[in-house]
């Protein structure tokens, strides 16, 4: 039953446009500031240790991830932020022209998102003094956020696991040898081309970031069972992991 609900929301994922891109045909809308809207909840405990900040995909919300953390079946606290900007039956997290924009251009959208986000988890981590590791995760526009966490706040981030992510940016100092990313794609992505994951893991590893890559040859721009199982066991480690 499990796998048939999976493969469901699957195809509700393709069918709210998991892609990157914006809406087509829709002006851009005013810059959003103030408090980003978000969830944040115990899970198999009182007080757990560790902080799961979840990003999900244009189009999609906080909910989308519900189903898949109560499958790590470990205590967690949950962060579950929702993009400012309605899309389709959802929210995204930047204004419609992110697609139309350069490389910079994308990649300075996302550094602001990820500045407000880690806003958010610093708010967390001090209204709950107990969080001792702190793991991101997203898909697509979450992913390419979960990825500048990472990348921009290691103070903050201990780990994370982006999927169908362009990986935005380069590091502006080392990243400590403790910390962990792994990113998650399909090799069928016509969003993302895997060679271009490939080249930019590769010159990242050999910049000294504590990267890998795993990709999965019959998957687009998606999810699958398989790529899903990788997700859970990766979590499961990063969010038990020692903290030095």
């Amino acid at each position: 039953m499990r796998e048939r609900q999976t493969v469901a929301l699957l195809l509700a994922v393709a069918l709210l446009g998991g892609a990157c891109a914006g809406p087509r045909g829709s002006s851009a809308s005013p810059e959003v500031s103030g408090p980003l809207v978000h969830r944040s909840e115990a899970v198999g405990a009182l007080k757990p240790e560790a902080l799961l900040v979840a990003l999900h995909f244009s189009g999609s919300t906080p909910a989308f991830w519900d189903e898949h953390i109560q499958s790590l079946g470990i205590p967690v606290r949950t962060l579950l932020p929702q993009g400012p900007r309605p899309r389709r039956d959802g929210f995204t997290w930047f204004q419609a022209d992110h697609e139309a924009k350069t490389w910079e251009g994308k990649t300075e959208d996302v550094e602001r998102m990820a500045e407000r986000l880690a806003e958010l988890i610093q708010e967390v981590r001090a209204a709950h003094p107990e969080l001792r590791r702190v793991v991101v995760t997203g898909f697509s526009y979450g992913g390419d956020l979960a990825w500048m966490l990472a990348l921009r706040h290691p103070e903050l981030v201990d780990a994370a696991v982006p999927m169908g992510t362009r990986l935005l940016g380069d590091p502006a100092r080392e990243l400590p040898a403790s910390h962990r990313v792994w990113v998650l794609q399909g090799e069928q992505d016509a969003i993302i081309p895997v060679k271009h994951t490939r080249e930019r893991v590769a010159a990242l590893k050999g910049r000294g970031v504590p990267i890998d890559l795993r990709t999965y040859p019959d998957l687009g721009h998606d999810l699958s069972p398989a790529l899903l199982e990788d997700w859970r066991t990766l979590l499961r480690q990063a969010l038990q992991g020692p903290v030095d």
